[in-house]
C-alpha cells in the first residue's frame, strides 16, 4: 500500500535520487544534456532539498510517497494567490511509474490546497512531456496558456504549458 507523508530530513537523499532520475528520464528527449544537468544541480541537490525540508515557509513542503519503506516519488506545492494552489514539483522513480504514487501525491496536495481554501489547482509541464501531460489531463487539468524562455548557455527555447483544474472536494482521489 502506498503511503504519503510529509518529508523528514532523512528523506533528502532519496528525494534527490528520485527527482534526478525522474527529471532525466522525463526530459532526455526534450532538452540538451547541459540544460538537464543545470536543472538537476540547481534544484535537486541534497543540500538544497534538506534546507527545503527543514524550512518551507513559502509553500507546503515536500511530500513523499512510499511503499514498504521504499521512496517511490516526491512532490510539493503551495499557494500562489488566495485562490490558486500550484504543484511546484512532482517526480517519480522511473521504475515505479504507473503504480499509483503520482496519483496519491496529487491527492494529498489537493487536500492541502482545499485546506487553504484554494479553488484552482495549477501546474506547469514542458510542452511535449509525454509522461506528465497525459497524467495531468487524466486528472482533469486543461491547458490554459503557454510560455517560453531561453536557456542562455545553449540558446535553447524551453516551452512550458500552464494547466489548471477547478478544485472540488471530489478532486481528491485516488
Amino acid at each position: 500500500m502506498i503511503q504519503v507523508r510529509q518529508a523528514v530530513p532523512g528523506d533528502a537523499e532519496a528525494i534527490s535520487r528520485v527527482c534526478t532520475a525522474g527529471w532525466r528520464d522525463t526530459y532526455a528527449a526534450l532538452h540538451s544534456q547541459e540544460y538537464i544537468a543545470h536543472v538537476v544541480a540547481k534544484f535537486y541537490s541534497q543540500e538544497r532539498l534538506l534546507a527545503e525540508i527543514m524550512h518551507h515557509p513559502d509553500w507546503d513542503g515536500w511530500q513523499v510517497a512510499e511503499r514498504d519503506g521504499v521512496l517511490l516519488g516526491a512532490g510539493g506545492g503551495g499557494l500562489t494567490s488566495r485562490e490558486r494552489w500550484e504543484i511546484f514539483v512532482l517526480y517519480l522513480d522511473p521504475d515505479f511509474r504507473r503504480q499509483g504514487a503520482g496519483s496519491a501525491l496529487v491527492a494529498e496536495m489537493t487536500r492541502q490546497a482545499l485546506r487553504h481554501g484554494a479553488t484552482e489547482q495549477w501546474v506547469s509541464a514542458t510542452k511535449g512531456n509525454v509522461k506528465g501531460l497525459p497524467f495531468y489531463e487524466a486528472l482533469g487539468f486543461s491547458v490554459q496558456s503557454e510560455r517560453s524562455s531561453v536557456f542562455a548557455p545553449t540558446g535553447e527555447t524551453i516551452s512550458s504549458l500552464r494547466l489548471m483544474r477547478p478544485l472540488l472536494e471530489t478532486a481528491v482521489q485516488p
